[in-house]
């Protein structure tokens, strides 16, 4: 049911115009959102073409890279209905674990969080890795860079696309969290009654973190603090928060953003990971690729699907460790005469 609970658990950004009285509803200080800073240096909103602004946040590298490498960045690309802020606590871990050595990249997809887009509800896959490619090119000099794309669910489809089709250059690896194609398609039947069966609005911010947390959706309240409110805005027709990505409205893309997700996966060119919440997970051409040696997987034992978010410790282990064992296959590059 890998699909079936992202796609059934996403949200919305926050709307410019909000009541003044978020947490009047009497919710616990439990409960009260917390904010980028304390996980990222920059939030910059980034004009990736004339009618499309993508929030995205920044974790800067503080150590320069060794003579003749390129800095390594991390790319993170959240799933249907979440936020680039869902990847905040493994940023932060990532930045510690590397000694700074690694920056990250986290942003809101087109029709996510904060980010502003006239085609709000077209959720193509090839519009998705177009995004994401200039979204890179926008904030870095690719020349200077190694990247590994970390996707996770949905996300997961864009990043395997982008690498598989080679539409970004010094791609490092490519990670997919929790997501595999064949129990993926296998959920989608499902999808329809999960969405209806989640709350549509709620009174405050803080109540949408507590419905968040105690179903389980996210079982980390610390990441729950930070992500959840991006995913909500606020309606003047209902008077209460609704959520911000309407899920219902991606359904005629499902289909299209996991067929051929393990073909593309085992064909990119690059080092290849693998992160599941559990076995169960593996479909059965994963299964035999995966006894050839031809990716590493890890299983994030007592997480659900937001695995980056319910154990952001060992997800970020698992990609420092990935990023450290493959960075030492790049050559130094070439100095210009």
């Amino acid at each position: 049911m890998v699909v079936a609970r992202q796609l059934a658990y996403k949200k919305t950004p926050i709307c410019s115009s909000v009541p003044p009285s978020r947490g009047e509803q009497g919710n616990s200080k439990r409960y009260q959102p917390s904010t980028w800073d304390a996980y990222f240096d920059e939030k910059r909103d980034v004009a990736i073409d004339a009618s499309t602004t993508l929030c995205t946040y920044l974790r800067h590298a503080t150590a320069a890279p060794s003579e003749g490498q390129r800095t390594p960045v991390f790319i993170m690309h959240h799933g249907a209905g979440a936020g680039g802020l869902s990847f905040g606590l493994v940023t932060k871990l990532i930045h510690a674990m590397s000694e700074g050595k690694c920056a990250v990249l986290a942003f809101d997809c087109r029709g996510h969080g904060d980010s502003v887009s006239e085609d709000d509800t077209v959720f193509h896959l090839a519009r998705f890795s177009k995004d994401l490619v200039a979204l890179v090119q926008q904030v870095y000099d690719v020349k200077q860079h190694d990247f590994i794309l970390v996707g996770h669910s949905m996300g997961g489809s864009v990043v395997v696309d982008v690498a598989y089709q080679q539409l970004l250059s010094n791609v490092l690896g490519v990670v997919v969290m929790d997501v595999v194609e064949g129990s993926a398609l296998e959920a989608l039947q499902s999808m329809t009654k999960l969405l209806s069966s989640r709350p549509r609005s709620f009174t405050s911010i803080e109540q949408a973190i507590q419905w968040s947390y105690k179903s389980k959706m996210v079982r980390n309240l610390e990441a729950c603090r930070l992500s959840i409110p991006p995913l909500m805005k606020w309606s003047d027709d209902e008077q209460k928060f609704v959520w911000r990505t309407d899920l219902e409205l991606t359904q005629p893309y499902w289909k299209e953003w996991f067929t051929d997700l393990s073909k593309k996966f085992l064909g990119s060119p690059t080092s290849k990971l693998l992160l599941l919440a559990g076995t169960d997970r593996l479909d059965k051409e994963l299964t035999i690729a995966q006894m050839q040696g031809k990716f590493q997987m890890n299983v994030v034992m007592n997480a659900g699907h937001f695995i980056h978010e319910d154990a952001p410790d060992k997800t970020a282990t698992y990609l420092v460790d990935f990023w450290t064992r493959f960075s030492k296959l790049i050559l130094p590059m070439k100095k210009l005469a």
